[in-house]
């Protein structure tokens, strides 16, 4: 850290860009703003310093907090977001929240008027400190900086903050700095070198929670697979397969496209079959590492389990909404690498949901609809690119009917599930994920974050944004919101005639609107095979994906179990 600065507010910042950089930060996500020039010129000159650094920028702190969310995931490193104070500062909230839910290291740090400027008429002035209390895993709300408070209580302070990153209950963290003006330093540099003279090294990071004893096994037993990272995913497949143990795996489990003898393909499908109730009922325990399934049949099937059921994750939250589960914190390769199991006899499962992928193919080859640019989808998606499915119906769409396949990975945003931020969270992921990234997702999802487009122009690897444009919330036709008779569209279903060529024109996107399942195979595999972001738009009629995945599971409901 280099000794000579031009003001107090030049030092304080530069020793809390080089704290977060020996965190482990790489990508500094920067809004405009003054009050927090201090911080931005400071990551700015910590990049010219060090080779190892991005800068990422965005007019909107509320895309700007999803895209650092999709580069954390991307790099598995800690990711910080610098916003000026006022308004900005709330405008990261939701994307706190999914990554709190989810567990993902976010810093937010939120520029600030000193204390004698609050309650007072000052311009961009709010209550900053504890906005975020109930959303981050820690939070530190300094002083404006001053020589007589020392740079190594600075240091500890943040680091003390910095460790809520890691460990078995990590994520968001909110580090609140004020400062006072001058915020662009001046022309006279300083000695600071005293005011740093007992600054020490960052801590090791906090150990991984060791394995708790198990209670006993009982067999037939199959595994759940939830939200995993793919090191937990490749440990939950490798017991699957020394023991012969079935998967029934979730969209982002990064199994659910897996071809394999021990993955279930179409689990959300196989509790509506009639010889899937038979052999689901067959099992004595199931496994489930990781939460949040997406899929509600398989949820309800858990709720009514009769046997033993463990789940198992490495945080400490309750992930069980019935609260039926024995919870096991533990970390999930390690338990799996444990676990004293022997090879079980063929549970059926698998050969089950095979048998049901005719019905797929009926049910997805005409009209073409959601429900076939869902399966489509899946079987054209290169090897390499990672798979964004956005929540509502596009996530239930591919959860349901995706064709197990290359096991490309799978990003989510089931935290809190919301709709916001997918856009800018997808260009973020990209940003860190050479092979390219598929988004589907709904018109309102995209009518939500329509300016973190801005995000995407200049991807340096293929982006790909498929949306269903299905004139509003057609998820609502799967739910009871359906019967509301007059008050369904407009207080529910909100049609908007809306299309997206001229957004894509806006912000310089390719664009292709096929018309037909050929037309989308085509237009979607000349998107993959170049650089930039594309935009796709496929236009429905708002019913037709709903009734066509309702026929669906009403037609494998109608099968008659074979006899044994």
């Amino acid at each position: 850290m280099r000794v000579p600065f031009s003001h107090v507010n030049e030092a304080w910042a530069s020793l809390i860009m080089e704290r977060l950089h020996a965190h482990g930060v790489r990508d500094f996500c920067i809004a405009p703003g003054s009050r927090s020039a201090p911080l931005a010129l400071a990551a700015a000159r910590l990049g010219q310093r060090r080779g190892d650094l991005s800068l990422h920028t965005h007019f909107d702190e509320r895309g700007l907090g999803f895209l650092a969310l999709g580069l954390a995931r991307a790099s598995g490193r800690p990711t910080a977001l610098i916003t000026t104070s006022g308004t900005a500062v709330p405008n990261l909230h939701p994307a706190l929240v999914e990554a709190f839910q989810t567990h993902q290291p976010l810093i937010a740090l939120t520029a600030d008027r000193p204390p004698e400027l609050i309650h007072c008429g000052a311009n961009q002035a709010i209550e900053q400190p504890g906005l975020f209390a109930l959303h981050v895993r820690a939070q530190l709300n300094l002083p404006p900086p001053d020589t007589a408070i020392s740079a190594g209580w600075l240091g500890a302070e943040l680091d003390q903050c910095l460790q809520a990153l890691r460990g078995a209950d990590g994520g968001p963290v909110h580090i609140n700095a004020p400062f006072r003006e001058p915020l662009y330093g001046t022309s006279q540099l300083a000695d600071f070198g005293p005011w740093l003279s007992d600054l020490r090294h960052p801590p090791d990071p906090t150990p991984a929670p060791e394995v708790m004893a198990l209670p006993r096994l009982h067999g037939p037993l199959a595994l759940v697979a939830g939200q995993l990272d793919t090191d937990e995913a490749e440990a939950v497949l490798e017991l699957a397969q020394r023991s012969n143990l079935p998967v029934l795996a979730d969209i982002g489990s990064q199994l659910r496209l897996v071809d394999h003898p021990c993955i279930v393909p179409y689990p959300d499908l196989l509790p509506a079959s009639p010889d899937g109730q038979r052999l689901l009922a067959g099992l004595r325990q199931v496994i489930q590492f990781g939460g949040r399934i997406t899929s509600k049949r398989l949820n309800q099937w858990l709720a009514r389990f009769a046997g033993e059921y463990w789940l198992v994750s490495p945080h400490s939250g309750c992930l069980d909404p019935e609260r039926r589960a024995i919870a096991i914190q533990a970390d999930i390769p390690a338990l799996c690498a444990q676990l004293p199991l022997s090879p079980q006899e063929d549970t059926g499962l698998v050969a089950a949901a095979r048998a049901l992928a005719p019905r797929l193919d009926a049910a997805t080859r005409a009209p073409f609809s959601e429900l076939s640019v869902a399966r489509r989808l899946s079987q054209e998606l290169p090897k390499d690119m990672a798979l964004f499915p956005g929540n509502s119906l596009s996530i239930r769409l591919l959860d349901a009917v995706a064709e197990p396949g290359l096991g490309q990975r799978c990003v989510t945003s089931r935290g809190a599930s919301g709709i916001d931020g997918l856009v800018a969270a997808a260009a973020g992921f990209a940003r860190h994920h050479p092979g390219g990234l598929t988004l589907l997702l709904g018109d309102l999802s995209l009518l939500h974050d329509l300016n973190s487009l801005s995000l995407t122009r200049g991807s340096p690897s293929p982006l790909v944004i498929i949306v269903l444009n299905n004139d509003g919330g057609a998820i609502f036709n799967l739910l009871p919101a359906q019967s509301q008779g007059e008050h369904f569209q407009p207080l529910f279903q909100l049609p908007h005639g809306l299309g997206f060529q001229h957004a894509a024109a806006q912000f310089c996107l390719n664009y292709a609107a096929p018309r037909d399942i050929e037309a989308f195979a085509e237009s979607y595999q000349a998107a993959c095979q170049r650089p930039g972001a594309t935009l796709i738009e496929l236009t429905f009629p708002p019913d037709r994906g709903s009734r066509a995945l309702s026929g669906l599971i009403q037609s494998i409901r109608d099968d008659a179990a074979p006899q044994p």
